[in-house]
């Protein structure tokens, strides 16, 4: 195969250029493998042997593994391999690179990252075009961070979400006035929990008494603020 270019490769095997026989010149090819766009092209490529492909995703830098993770021509064991590889290195990365494979990794680091709970990473992981209502659900529910929950519930998009408000809502971290805020745009099922639940202050819960006494005269269910 004709020598090609560090770009050249790069734009052959994002579109998935690469014959067979090119991955084979490649994989023979030492020059080839020192350059990390061909090394994450191979990895990344559904004609890769899927061990060769395995065994070249701990030689990537951390956004090749972000961009490996979000590629869905990529084999599933690649993937995860490179989310897990994302995960073995996480200690190690400063705040702001967490953050930025919080944004843009997919969906196997998504799943683990929601776990952190860190203001940052949520509200970097809202943005994330692969996070769905399930995570930001779980992230309302095992948020420990007022901040964090804060960024949930304000959140342009995930904020409007039934769902994700009475998870806000129910959270025992969430900020009373916060809280408060999303009474009116719950389930009255979940409403009616927090009127018996006895943890919360006697000024929140005489707030949420009469919320729920104005929503059952008026048959209001879940609704969202004008």
């Amino acid at each position: 195969m004709p020598r090609a270019t560090e770009r050249e490769y790069l734009r052959r095997g994002e579109s998935g250029d690469l014959s067979a026989d090119d991955i084979r010149a490649l994989l023979r090819d030492p020059d080839a493998r020192r350059l990390h766009v061909v090394r994450r092209a191979l990895a990344a490529h559904p004609r890769t042997p899927r061990a060769e492909a395995i065994s070249l995703v701990p030689t990537l830098f951390w956004r090749d593994l972000a961009w490996i993770s979000a590629d869905a021509r990529a084999h599933p064991q690649v993937r995860r391999a490179a989310d897990q590889e994302i995960l073995r290195r996480l200690p190690g990365l400063a705040i702001s690179e967490r953050v930025e494979l919080a944004r843009i990794s997919g969906p196997g680091t998504v799943s683990a990252l929601r776990r952190s709970g860190e203001p940052p990473l949520v509200r970097a992981l809202l943005r994330n075009r692969f996070t769905v209502e399930a995570d930001v659900v779980y992230m309302a529910i095992a948020g420990r961070d007022p901040e964090s929950l804060e960024a949930i519930a304000l959140d342009s998009v995930w904020g409007l979400r039934i769902a994700v408000r009475a998870a806000v809502a129910r959270n025992r971290f969430t900020p009373a006035g916060l809280a408060a805020d999303l009474l009116a745009a719950i389930p009255l099922a979940d409403l009616r929990e927090i009127c018996t639940e006895r943890w919360r202050t006697p000024n929140f819960l005489e707030i949420a008494r009469a919320t729920l006494a104005y929503r059952t005269v008026t048959g209001g269910g879940a609704t969202l603020p004008a």
